[in-house]
């Protein structure tokens, strides 16, 4: 028996020091043939960073990880094939050890100040169908072509999932229309409609067709001062098609975030980016998304952190404020609006009035500030203003679709002079009212419904006025101004 007991523990000692043995291993060198220290290395859960000769080891479960790939450092550029990052190297299928080469190349100068194109939830179908892939490709584009055609700086696009609508087949339409921007790398992350739904109960069966076009759903990367992440926070394991999906992260990438984030300072801006928003409009973190308490932590640890999100169909933003004592005053959450319009209608407007659009970021160093862009309309155009006469009421309307906590008062100003301050109200934008009545498909108006915007503004203006104009300040000292006439 006791030899038995000792064959037994000698054969589990053996068993554990062969699983600790490197099946993975590689190289990071430059262009000119120079190795690459420091590179953070991972294969979607551990990582590991480069030595002094651009070498590393790992210990990797090769039946279940995808892919090694790279924490591209701020001194390179992003590796891409056409407009899609490829610091990444794919595992192939039944290999016991695999060898990951990267080869890296220097920027000729430093990208601390850059540009991101922000767009949410295109959520494309095929052509002929509901006018997504046709705005997507007539209107979103084209707009976002002519965008980055006034830009100087490094510019980045990013796409904040639902980026195809549930047609696994349609990833090389989206993939066609991204690389139409010239001379800009577009990072994506993955969203519910991204996943293969004919799957029904295994998240990892549905993130296949993803992956096989796009890549990893959970990486990072280094651009001027600021780490990058996406990361992939739509759970979709499920016991039957009756549940739905589920926000938050699962434990494996709450783990690799920790890992990635390890090899951080502290002193770093974190702009992280997933499809549904883990930092809600108030700033409270959605307490029942999985694994919560560990993605704060490892977050807040940080200077500062912008959470972007897509997956609402409208904008908001909101900025955590210390007084309120939420337990986190280091957060800008920013949630993005559905860049082809309306659910199903995909023409003009979102529901809540926010016209077609995306957000332009400028990085400065640490200095993050951004706009919403109207497809066809130039920077100024940030509100729309409503009169009493378009509004059905006494009021006069403004919608203020990127307003947040940190702007100016809506101020309405008469003969020149402010008459006083619109207060926040909750009400259906008169123009995507008049354009859901031109709706006659049953299913394309169910989907569509006009909501109530919670960035709309009103006042009642003094008697015997009829013309007035509107203005306000961004969070960034911009002034817009809009008039109405009635």
């Amino acid at each position: 028996m006791k030899r038995l007991i000792l064959s037994i523990f000698i054969f589990a000692t053996a068993c554990a020091a062969y699983a600790q043995t490197p099946n993975v291993s590689g190289r990071v060198t430059s262009t000119d043939g120079k190795p690459v220290a420091g590179v953070v290395v991972s294969d979607g859960l551990n990582c590991t960073q480069t030595d002094a000769d651009g070498r590393y080891t790992m210990t990797c479960d090769l039946k279940n990880r995808h892919f090694i790939m790279l924490s591209v450092p701020a001194e390179y550029e992003i590796p891409a094939r056409h407009s899609l990052p490829t610091a990444f190297k794919r595992i192939p299928r039944y290999v016991e050890t695999f060898t990951a080469d990267f080869e890296l190349t220097p920027r000729r100068e430093s990208a601390d100040h850059h540009t991101l194109i922000v767009q949410g939830d295109p959520q494309i179908k095929d052509f002929h169908i509901d006018n997504s892939a046709e705005a997507y490709r007539d209107v979103v584009i084209p707009d976002m072509i002519e965008t980055r055609k006034t830009i100087t700086t490094p510019c980045y696009g990013i796409g904040l999932g639902d980026l195809i609508y549930n047609e696994m087949n349609v990833y090389p339409i989206y993939l066609q229309n991204t690389d139409r921007i010239e001379n800009m790398v577009h990072f994506n992350v993955i969203g519910n409609h991204d996943h293969d739904q004919t799957t029904l109960l295994k998240d990892s069966l549905g993130t296949m067709h993803y992956e096989m076009h796009l890549g990893p759903t959970c990486y990072s990367a280094n651009i001027g001062r600021i780490h990058y992440i996406f990361i992939d926070d739509i759970l979709y394991d499920r016991k039957d098609t009756k549940e739905s999906y589920r926000h938050g992260i699962y434990d494996e990438t709450a783990h690799w975030l920790e890992e990635d984030l390890k090899f951080v300072p502290k002193d770093k801006i974190i702009m992280i980016c997933a499809h549904a928003q883990m930092f809600n409009k108030q700033t409270v973190l959605v307490r029942r998304n999985k694994n919560f308490d560990r993605y704060r932590k490892a977050l807040t640890e940080f200077k500062y952190v912008y959470s972007w999100a897509g997956h609402n169909h409208h904008t908001y933003l909101y900025t955590s404020e210390p007084e309120k004592n939420y337990g986190i005053d280091n957060v800008t959450s920013i949630t993005v609006t559905k860049s082809t319009g309306a659910l199903r209608l995909n023409r003009l407007l979102n529901n809540d009035g926010a016209p077609q659009g995306y957000f332009v970021v400028d990085v400065n160093g640490e200095d993050v500030s951004w706009y919403y862009k109207c497809c066809g309309k130039d920077r100024s155009s940030q509100m729309n203003v409503y009169s009493p006469l378009r509004s059905n009421s006494e009021f006069v309307l403004a919608n203020v679709w990127a307003h947040d906590n940190k702007w100016g008062a809506v101020e309405w100003w008469e003969n020149g002079v402010k008459a006083g301050e619109m207060e926040a109200c909750r009400a259906l934008d008169p123009d995507y009212v008049d354009l859901y009545a031109t709706v006659t498909n049953k299913t394309t108006r169910k989907y569509c419904k006009p909501i109530e915007s919670f960035h709309m503004f009103r006042i009642k203006p003094s008697e015997g006025i009829r013309e007035g104009e509107v203005r306000v300040m961004d969070r960034f000292g911009n002034l817009y101004i809009q008039k109405v006439k009635w």
